[in-house]
């Protein structure tokens, strides 16, 4: 389904931002790894004229990354979708998502899919194979970051080939669309991108706005 064709739920006109931002200074700045890097913005509240300061935080200076949901169409029709076990260093837990990670200089959306879906999982794909369904941010307060969801089609001989090789990842599965509610409902999936990014492949083939009615 076109996203173009998608009409807003409830109109809204948009006016002013209510916050006049003055000034934006860089205050740490990680080299190498992810390139963790923390800015401090003043403002000033337009109603009150209060100032205000808030913290943002970005990796890689808000390069867009990519979350994918690798789905294998089987014989029969029916689809199933890759979830990884991956140990996190923020939460020192293990965890179920989908395949994901920031982008590199010189790639577009679908590169940085393909990339990390590889370097995961072993799994290589083309371009053709990958299609960005829209972007999302992990959290509008603070995190300054843009993230492409990629349905990522794949065949059943693509799927054979699935041998975690990142050091984070211990295990893959393939489950349903079913499994992946139920695993939500009861707690198992977590990770708020996995969560955002399958709400986001429901609302685009599981639970379409047309047929919502």
């Amino acid at each position: 389904m076109a996203t173009d064709s998608i009409q807003h739920v409830v109109p809204v006109e948009d006016g002013i931002p209510p916050l006049d931002i003055q000034s934006e200074t860089e205050v740490f700045r990680e080299h190498g790894g992810a390139g963790f890097t923390v800015t401090k913005n003043t403002a000033v509240v337009r109603s009150t004229g209060e100032r205000l300061q808030f913290h943002v935080a970005s990796v890689r200076d808000g390069k867009t990354g990519a979350v994918c949901i690798a789905e294998q169409i089987l014989s029969d029709g029916t689809s199933t979708f890759l979830l990884a076990r991956h140990w996190r260093v923020a939460t020192r837990q293990w965890a179920w998502e989908f395949p994901r990670g920031m982008g590199a200089d010189d790639e577009d959306s679908r590169d940085t899919a393909i990339r990390e879906l590889s370097e995961e999982t072993g799994i290589t794909v083309s371009r053709d194979q990958v299609r960005i369904l829209q972007h999302i941010h992990a959290d509008t307060g603070v995190l300054r970051d843009n993230i492409a969801v990629a349905r990522v089609l794949l065949s059943e001989e693509d799927s054979q080939v699935c041998n975690p090789t990142d050091w984070e990842l211990s295990n893959s599965r393939y489950v349903p669309a079913s499994t992946v509610c139920q695993m939500i409902a009861g707690g198992e999936i977590t990770d708020g991108i996995t969560l955002a990014a399958w709400s986001v492949y429901c609302a685009h083939f599981l639970f379409p706005p047309a047929e919502m009615g």
